[in-house]
Order: structure tokens, then C-alpha cells, then sequence
């Protein structure tokens, strides 16, 4: 395979860095979201939204001014809210609108930009030097994956893709990146996941080691199904992940290097891509990455990576 592997180092996104052009109100009012009110009163079970994630009262309470942030006894998180849905480190966590969806995010420096859990028929993704700045790259195109053959193209619907990958953004100090993700007529549009970062590659040049053949996907169900007596069963359905495991071979002096980005993203969710060629896009997941660096001779060292798939 010979092709290089590469793990992002992702950015903390956090609402203020959302611009104002962003689609999804937050609140989403238009998706039940209420915003929670200081000395309010409360009942058992009202959920309420503050700084992007979604509370449920776990008390009945009036007159409290703390933030349900920091107050466990009467607010338990239950995820994000439906603006920040894809920023958290789950897939199945999906902002949600119809015809179009718009984010707009001032991240800092950063390279790249990976997108998970997409619906929608189009994307575009515009980089400005600067808030409301100059554009300087533009990206856009289907979201349509194309024809396996002949007979697909003419009896089969074309399926979607669901995950997008752009590297080599343009480097400034303050970036803009807007998005959109649209489809025709009030058809839904949704993204489970958005990572913007820095691409770190695992290989010195392109002729040299990577990825190596033996590389694997395992898709993961996460479903659960209870059993009974009689042979039949209840199943509730959950989401899947996809895990991979592969050897990357490099250059011995990059060894410390790999083993600096791997502490970087030890407990981090990151996008990881095992290749960056069309037809192994199945080797790319986001997950948590772990490994072991083996030294093989006195010029080469293997990398041993496995990374646990996020539903």
C-alpha cells in the first residue's frame, strides 16, 4: 500500500468561536430548546439548555441562580445542544435542519478539516483570511457517491457520502471557515461531526514506508439484543463504529515524532486516515489512537496503531 497515514490534532470548538452566520439558533427553539433561566422554578424532567449542551432537571427546585454547569444535584447533562450537536466526539450526535445548514468557524490555525455523519446532497467550504476577510480557497462539490458500474449507475440510487476529508487549508493567524451542507426542496440535511485541526503525517517523503498491506476496518455494532426462551429476541438498535488496525512503517528518525503526536491525542477523539487514496477510504475512521512503536533495524521503526471507532 505504501501510502501515507495521518492523524489530526483537533481544536476545541466552542461556541463563541461559531460566527454569526451560523444557521442553528441557540437556543434551537425551532427544535423544542429552551434556554435556561436563573431563579426560575423548575419541575422533574424539563430539560433546558446552557452553553451548548442540553440539562435535565434531576430536582424540582426554584429560586437557584448557579449554573446548571455546576450544579449536580439538580441538573444532569444529557448532550449537546442541536448547534453544538457536532462538536462533541460523537457521530450519532448530529446537528439537524431541512434544505441547508450553515456553520460558521473562527478556529485559529489550522490545515485541515474533516466532516462525519453527512446528509445533504451538496457541500461547499470557504476559507476567508480573516472574519468577513478576503477568500482565499474554496471548496465544493456532490455529495453523491459515484456509480460502482454500469448497471448501478443505470438501476441502482446513487448512496451518499457520509464523511468528508480536506487537507492543505490555507495557514493564517484568524481564519474564517464557512459551511454549508444543502439538498433540494425540504429534503433534511444533517452532520454528525465537524474536526478542523492540524494534519500530522506519519511518513518522511513518498517514497518511503507507510501504511503497509494487512491493514483492517471492522465495522462495530453497538445494537443490543436480548435473548429469550422461546428463540425469539428484542432488539434495541444502537450505532455502529468503524475500528482499524494497521502498521505503519517510518523512518527512525521520526519515531520520536510519532510518539509525540500519539501522547498529544492519547485521550482524544481525532480523525485518523490510514490512506488518503479513493479506494481505501474504509481505513478511515475518527477515534481514539493508540500503539506501539517497535524498532525494526537501525533505519526503519513500525508503528503498531489501533483506533476504537466512535459511534
Amino acid at each position: 500500500m505504501a501510502a501515507s497515514a495521518r492523524i489530526m490534532v483537533p481544536l476545541e470548538i466552542s461556541n463563541a468561536m461559531l460566527g454569526g452566520s451560523t444557521s442553528i439558533a441557540e437556543p434551537d427553539t425551532g427544535a423544542g430548546e429552551s434556554a435556561w433561566v436563573a431563579s426560575a422554578s423548575y419541575a422533574l424532567g424539563v430539560p433546558k439548555t446552557s452553553a451548548g449542551v442540553i440539562y435535565e432537571c434531576v430536582q424540582a427546585h426554584t429560586g437557584r441562580t448557579a449554573l446548571p454547569a455546576v450544579d449536580p444535584a439538580y441538573w444532569l447533562a444529557a448532550g449537546p445542544t442541536n448547534r453544538m450537536a457536532p462538536f462533541d466526539d460523537y457521530n450519532n450526535t448530529k446537528a439537524k435542519a431541512t434544505t441547508s445548514l450553515t456553520y460558521v468557524i473562527n478556529p485559529g490555525f489550522c490545515n485541515g478539516l474533516v466532516m462525519y455523519g453527512l446528509l445533504g446532497e451538496t457541500y461547499t467550504v470557504t476559507v476567508k483570511d480573516a472574519p468577513g476577510g478576503t477568500v482565499i480557497a474554496n471548496y465544493s462539490g456532490s455529495l453523491y457517491e459515484e456509480a460502482a458500474g454500469f448497471y448501478e449507475l443505470l438501476f441502482s440510487p446513487l448512496s451518499f457520502k457520509t464523511q468528508l476529508s480536506l487537507d492543505n487549508l490555507p495557514i493564517t493567524p484568524t481564519p474564517e471557515i464557512t459551511i454549508v451542507i444543502a439538498a433540494g426542496g425540504t429534503n433534511p440535511v444533517t452532520v454528525g461531526t465537524i474536526k478542523v485541526g492540524d494534519w500530522r503525517v506519519l511518513m518522511g517523503d513518498g517514497k518511503f514506508g507507510g501504511t503497509q498491506y494487512g491493514a483492517s476496518a471492522e465495522r462495530k455494532s453497538y445494537t443490543y439484543r436480548e435473548y429469550f426462551d422461546d428463540g425469539t429476541y428484542k432488539t434495541v438498535r444502537r450505532p455502529a463504529s468503524r475500528d482499524i488496525r494497521c502498521n505503519v512503517v517510518i523512518q527512525s528518525d521520526q519515531a520520536m515524532y510519532a510518539d509525540s503526536i500519539l501522547a498529544e491525542v492519547i485521550d482524544t477523539a481525532a480523525p485518523f486516515e490510514a490512506c488518503d487514496l479513493p479506494k481505501y477510504v474504509y481505513l478511515n475512521t475518527l477515534g481514539f489512537v493508540s500503539g506501539t512503536i517497535q524498532a525494526d533495524t537501525f533505519g526503519t521503526t513500525t508503528l503498531d496503531l489501533t483506533v476504537k471507532g466512535n459511534i
